[in-house]
């Protein structure tokens, strides 16, 4: 208001919360935020109300009532606005014999005199502004294609076109891997950048001369770099990043795809001669075969460095136990700047005379490259090949771990709608209510890697994500619909079950009927042999049914129901995963891909709440989701792969026994799920069924 009995008002405010934050805990403090800039223009009020939210968190407030639409992430606020925000809300005046001669008051309203909200919001300056040399940085760097080729051919004015490529295009992919590293650029907007390179060397290659720049038969690109997920793994998402930051990187990129066997990536790197191989997995079983092909590699006389990537991997395993197998230079691949940053590393080592394909850097290894961490801490994700074949062997114990838990004691069995499989198409399915199941934080900031940066305020984050994400994935729910690019099917089913020691034994339903008891179901299919943790409550997951009897001649009986459900998005989901990438459509490609692998998890929910709901237990009405993902209901759904039930082939028994081909879900050779936006699980009903590892 410009009062002087308001002038202390804000700062007021931030020091009252800091006051009950220290005197007074457990006392939460919530806060309208918009009153401290009544009176100011619109564009103003965006920016104060931005800088006063950030400020009254970092005090130690709760909750604000504030629009996410009327604010900024402190990041995108210019350093002279942020201070003249904070000189109005401390009451920063400065005086000379008693004459005001700064006012910040003053001074915000002639920096937003005549500004709209809309440029308020707008970051940096206007690129026609700025020096046709850094336009084309700035162009990669904001991922803005719009005028475009129209700096380009400014450019050409001056420049050879592969001096624009080589100076200012790759020094703004430069500046996109630092602010990446930095946590101040999400991984949408890096690919947002690089569908811009790629457009700008798409319009400048066709102008380029052949031997510009390079000899006849020269490589076209900084270094050669052959890339494939390893034999059995059909997850290339991971790759495929690799693939664009490096290729928008100035590199040669030789992509051989998922599911490459050791004699195709041999055969590829005596074709193409590649200065480096990567190789990328996301499954444990992954990581053996990584090392097994490192020793191929030294039996076929390869000797170039080789990144290992996946989240199966960790620091310790890859410089540890791989480096003791290869004969050149194995490199933890955190992720794809990570690779960026090594082969920038060893290309200029190479070409100086200080690399060596057995020592490495000869010069010493340059810092933040990772190399020395040879004996790292273990992590969660560090492969134990042997965790599979050891909680067999337990689980086929008959010494006394194999006894029941005390803490799971036995429960009248339920009774199910049907007995065998039963089979939901996408007709059958509302896409709108899966979409209701959808994890929004896994999704944004697992899949779409747009994580919470270092210092970042919770408040700013959210804000970040209702601009930013929020309306990509209703563009993407709408498309989906309209385009039925996902097709959820599903089959689900209620067998014949009961417990004998640590394996879970499943009967044949077929003479079964609604309302029969299982115990009518005689006939053994198969079994499911589960490990027992060795300590604490000893929960193993057969625990969570009841004890299969015996009949008169020692037969084993079933006495309880065991439901079982198999979903997948379908194979156009893959599909057109694989066409967006192909076509460089690089940030659509990581929105589409995270949202059918989460979608699938979301479908997994949804026939999970049916499973409980035709067994008695169904949800609350209006159960928010939060609550449902926070598993705040009877029971728990099992996956292979885990370790409650580590045997990912089991997988194949389950999907027979559901006939899961008639929604086109299959496993591959390795045991895996195919197409890859499926799962399958077991579903206990128990009331101690919870998840646990063991």
């Amino acid at each position: 208001t410009g009062i002087e009995e308001d002038r202390e008002n804000g700062l007021a405010t931030v020091e009252a919360i800091r006051m009950i934050r220290e005197n007074l805990p457990g006392v939460h403090v919530v806060l309208g935020v918009s009153n401290v800039s009544f009176g100011l223009s619109p564009a103003a009020r965006i920016v104060l109300n931005s800088v006063f939210l950030h400020d009254c968190c970092q005090a130690g407030m709760d909750a604000a009532i504030v629009s996410p639409a009327k604010i900024l992430p402190l990041a995108k606020i210019s350093e002279e606005h942020q201070q003249v925000c904070r000189d109005l809300i401390h009451d920063r005046r400065r005086f000379e014999n008693g004459v005001c001669v700064y006012d910040p008051l003053t001074e915000l309203t002639k920096l937003f005199e005549g500004v709209s909200a809309k440029e308020a919001r707008a970051s940096g300056p206007q690129l026609s502004d700025l020096p046709i040399e850094e336009r084309l940085k700035q162009h990669i760097i904001d991922g803005e294609r719009i005028g475009l080729e129209d700096a380009l051919k400014i450019g050409l004015e001056h420049y050879q076109p592969l001096e624009i490529i080589n100076t200012f295009l790759l020094d703004g992919m430069k500046v996109v891997g630092e602010l990446f590293g930095s946590g101040q650029m999400q991984l949408p907007f890096v690919l947002q950048s690089a569908e811009t390179m790629k457009s700008a060397v798409a319009f400048l290659e066709p102008l380029m001369d052949k031997l510009e720049g390079a000899e006849a038969g020269q490589r076209s690109g900084k270094a050669r770099f052959l890339i494939a997920t390893v034999k059995g793994d059909v997850h290339d998402i991971g790759k495929n990043l690799v693939d664009i930051i490096l290729t928008n990187n100035g590199y040669e990129v030789i992509n051989l795809g998922i599911k490459q066997p050791v004699e195709a990536i041999i055969e590829a790197q005596r074709q193409h001669n590649a200065d480096c191989i990567a190789m990328s997995g996301l499954l444990v079983k992954s990581t053996a075969f990584m090392k097994d092909n490192l020793e191929a590699f030294n039996d076929a006389g390869i000797s170039v460095p080789v990144i290992l990537g996946g989240a199966a991997l960790t620091p310790r395993f890859v410089n540890k136990d791989c480096r003791e197998v290869y004969r050149g230079q194995v490199i933890y691949g955190r992720d794809a700047f990570a690779d960026l940053r090594f082969m920038d590393a060893y290309v200029a080592a190479r070409d100086a005379g200080q690399w060596d394909n057995q020592a490495g850097f000869l010069g010493g290894a340059p810092e933040g490259l990772g190399l020395d961490a040879a004996a790292g801490p273990d992590t969660a994700g560090e492969p134990v090949t042997a965790a599979p074949a050891a909680a067999e062997t337990t689980a086929a114990s008959t010494t006394p771990n194999d006894h029941r838990s005390e803490a799971v004691p036995e429960e009248p069995a339920l009774q199910p709608p049907f007995w065998g499989s039963h089979v939901l198409t996408e007709a059958e399915i509302p896409l709108e209510e899966v979409f209701a199941y959808l994890d929004r934080n896994a999704l944004f900031a697992g899949q779409w890697q747009l994580r919470k940066a270092q210092g970042q305020s919770r408040e700013d984050y959210e804000a970040m994500l209702a601009e930013k994400a929020e309306p990509v994935l209703q563009q993407w729910m709408e498309r989906c619909m309209a385009e039925q690019l996902l097709t959820p099917r599903v089959a689900y089913g209620y067998y014949p079950c009961g417990r004998e020691g640590n394996s879970l034994v499943v009967f044949d339903p077929a003479n079964l009927q609604a309302g029969d008891a299982p115990s009518k179901g005689s006939r053994e299919l198969g079994r499911f042999a589960l490990p027992r943790q060795r300590s604490g409550n000893r929960y193993c997951i057969a625990d969570f049914y009841r004890d299969a009897s015996t009949d008169g001649e020692g037969r084993l009986q079933p006495t309880d129901v065991l439901p079982m459900q198999a979903v997948t998005m379908g194979e156009r989901a893959t599909a057109f995963a694989r066409e967006l990438f192909q076509g460089d459509r690089y940030s659509d490609y990581l929105y589409f891909h995270g949202l059918g692998v989460q979608m699938a998890e979301a479908l997994a929910e949804w026939v999970h709440a049916r499973i409980r709901r035709d067994l008695g237990f169904a949800d609350p009405v209006g159960m928010p989701l939060r609550d449902v993902l926070a598993q705040r209901y009877r029971g728990s759904r099992y996956s292979f792969g885990y370790p409650a039930c580590p045997n990912v082939a089991d997988s194949r028994q389950q999907l027979a026994w559901l006939a899961a081909d008639r929604i086109g879900l299959s496993m591959d050779d390795s045991d895996q799920l195919e197409p890859e936006q499926s799962t399958t699980a077991l579903v206990a009903l128990h009331s101690q069924a919870r998840y646990f590892s063991a």
